[in-house]
């Protein structure tokens, strides 16, 4: 693309480091890793990135940067004049919180839960990084909004450019494999059950606290069937998850198959063994909705802000927020009609194509290009 792409990062520490490294510099794109031993606090770290970053301008190395959240504090506090956007992820500008506390309040539930309040609010950090940044890259709608009402940042300065998903690695071909992927995983799956998937990090905002209700309701309907749950990041929320399900007894029964964290290149292999997706999350379209559909999945999921309603049961099963006796009922339509559950998965697979990569790169080169010239 005519560009020559540095990424500053922290010191390498681990061999996948290294490998991504070198598959990067393949690429024509070099990794500066910073020399900061043990785990940083923020503002060193932001101070080392700001430092490198005006070496990198004094040399007339670099044209325009792109930051992550708050990376460019430090150099937008010092009002440096050098082209610049700031790529805001935001999964701690949660705007559904209070309905979500709401919902709760009237589970039977509400005992067994402790919520964390870390994505809830924004730190002055962030806030002033995002006031001086010349531009804005948001991941979805529901930032930009959230950045404009709450933050008072003008919307004209805000671009919504979401998330890609690898075609090339989350591609239907690997459902063809799903009964050697159950073997090679050792699951002891019957090739007559149908597999339910839950992807997630087992926290309350991809709606890990739904699953003891949604499975116990199917089971008293449907026992031919398998929940798969995969995704926890750390032995702590693996922990935290197994102690909810067991005080629910879902882990008594057969129908459970737990797993921990999945590295990311076998994700197409634990998406190839499910034959439906359910994805209650509290949160906005993730990489995980992404990358189910692009498997060519059928999908269980409350709406979502950046899909039209009207793609429901077109796409994937949209869930009104909450509503977890509708979000059952549309599990057990894809599990009774075989017909419905293939439309959806393949209607998903070709609606994952504007996600592309490169459509994410087209979209930022664009922006970045305005700041430039």
């Amino acid at each position: 693309m005519g560009l020559k792409v540095f990424i500053i990062t922290l010191s390498t520490n681990t061999d996948d480091e290294t490998i991504f490294d070198n598959k990067l510099k393949e690429n024509g794109i070099e990794v500066i890793r910073l020399n900061i031993r043990g785990s940083p606090k923020r503002a060193t770290f932001l101070y080392s990135v700001y430092t490198t970053l005006k070496h990198m301008i004094k040399r007339g190395i670099i044209d325009c940067v792109h930051f992550s959240n708050e990376s460019g504090f430090v150099f937008y506090l010092n009002r440096v004049k050098l082209p610049s956007v700031t790529k805001v992820h935001g999964s701690w500008l949660y705007q559904n919180y209070q309905s979500y506390r709401n919902w709760l309040s009237r589970q039977d539930l509400k005992g067994k839960i402790a919520l964390s309040l870390l994505y809830i609010d924004a730190n002055s950090i962030y806030k002033v990084a995002y006031k001086l940044a010349p531009a804005l890259i948001v991941i979805r709608r529901e930032v930009k909004d959230i950045l404009s009402t709450r933050f008072g940042i003008s919307r004209g300065k805000l671009a919504v450019v979401p998330n890609g998903v690898n075609r090339e690695i989350f591609n239907p071909r690997h459902n063809q494999l799903n009964y050697l992927y159950i073997k090679e995983l050792g699951l002891n799956i019957d090739p007559d059950v149908k597999v339910i998937l839950y992807v997630g990090d087992f926290s309350y905002l991809k709606g890990f606290h739904f699953l003891p209700l949604i499975i116990k309701k199917v089971l008293e309907r449907y026992r031919n069937v398998v929940f798969l749950i995969a995704g926890a990041y750390s032995n702590e929320a693996y922990s935290k998850g197994v102690t909810l399900l067991k005080k629910y007894g879902i882990l008594k029964v057969k129908n459970i198959k737990i797993m921990k964290f999945i590295p990311f290149e076998k994700m197409p292999v634990i998406y190839a063994i499910a034959d439906i997706v359910i994805l209650p999350y509290v949160d906005e379209i993730t990489n995980v909705h992404k990358e189910a559909m692009a498997m060519g999945k059928p999908l269980v999921t409350f709406e979502l802000r950046d899909i039209s309603i009207s793609l429901h049961r077109k796409i994937a099963m949209f869930v009104p927020r909450y509503n977890v006796d509708l979000f059952v009922k549309y599990i057990f339509d894809l599990l009774n009609n075989e017909t419905l559950a293939q439309y959806v998965g393949r209607n998903a697979a070709k609606f994952s194509l504007k996600w592309s990569w490169d459509n994410v790169a087209k979209a930022t080169l664009k922006i970045l290009r305005e700041q430039i010239y």
